[in-house]
């Protein structure tokens, strides 16, 4: 009976327009699992385990869903209308809305019906400068479209880590028991007490598309190493492992402004 009863207040918040959704949209979304699988010849996005759409108050959003993007948002019947600043609009159907769970079809105009879970996490650290989703904290995950200087370069890692610390200290404050860091895309390898630079050949695609070229990729591995060789990292004398992390990636931020 309670599942039941869920399921149609569900329903009801989708199919009646009441502006009660924009306040249950209101959070940031992670990308779970399918519901139903994909059919060959699908044009919905690939989605990962960090994949999210973070639909912040006064309509903004940002989101990382195979390509990071920013923009405005709003509702439009059971449609979720995705405006980035570039590009296409989005229209995601919605099928499902509860207070932690949005079942959607990333792409509904073409002929195959898809279901995409996503789970709702409130955002404690709602700022700009804060949170780990904002377009602040994500400028690493943009393509460089021309040949960056060393110092561009350094401010692309910096960001890196930047986003590192306030993910963790976003599950700290969230009070997240643990958090997946295997998933994101990194030329560190992480560990549960620390991290280690990865073999340049063994960057994440996902990472490497983000410089211009191949020698601009080699200057961020050159800068990486050297500051892990040159500047330790001090680790602070604490049993949470996310208090950890966060001065970590603090340090590291500043250590990397003087890689050679």
């Amino acid at each position: 009976m309670r599942l039941l009863l869920t399921a149609i207040l569900a329903c009801s918040l989708i199919l009646s327009g009441c502006g009660g959704r924009e306040g249950l949209l209101t959070k940031v979304w992670f990308y779970t699992y399918e519901v139903k699988g994909r059919t060959t010849g699908s044009t919905d996005p690939e989605l990962n385990p960090v994949c999210f759409i973070n639909l912040q108050p006064k309509g903004k959003y940002t989101a990382n869903l195979g390509d990071f993007e920013y923009g405005t948002w709003s509702v439009e019947d059971k449609l979720l209308v995705l405006k980035p600043h570039t590009g296409k609009t989005r229209k995601v159907l919605m099928k499902t809305l509860t207070d932690n769970e949005l079942v959607v079809d990333m792409d509904p105009t073409n002929q195959f019906q898809s279901s995409s879970s996503f789970e709702g996490t409130k955002n404690p650290l709602k700022n700009e400068a804060e949170s780990p989703f904002s377009y602040t904290n994500n400028k690493w995950r943009i393509k460089a479209s021309h040949k960056e200087s060393p110092q561009q370069i350094t401010d692309r890692l910096v960001n890196h880590f930047r986003y590192w610390e306030q993910y963790f200290r976003w599950g700290l404050e969230s009070d997240k028991k643990s958090l997946d860091v295997r998933s994101h895309p990194s030329p560190l390898k992480m560990y549960g007490n620390g991290f280690a630079l990865m073999p340049i050949d063994q960057w994440p695609e996902e990472w490497s598309r983000n410089f211009f070229d191949d020698a601009d990729r080699q200057i961020a591995f050159d800068k990486i190493r050297w500051t892990l060789r040159n500047k330790s990292v001090k680790w602070p004398e604490t049993g949470h492992k996310f208090k950890q992390f966060v001065s970590a990636f603090s340090q590291m931020q500043e250590n990397i402004r003087y890689a050679e």
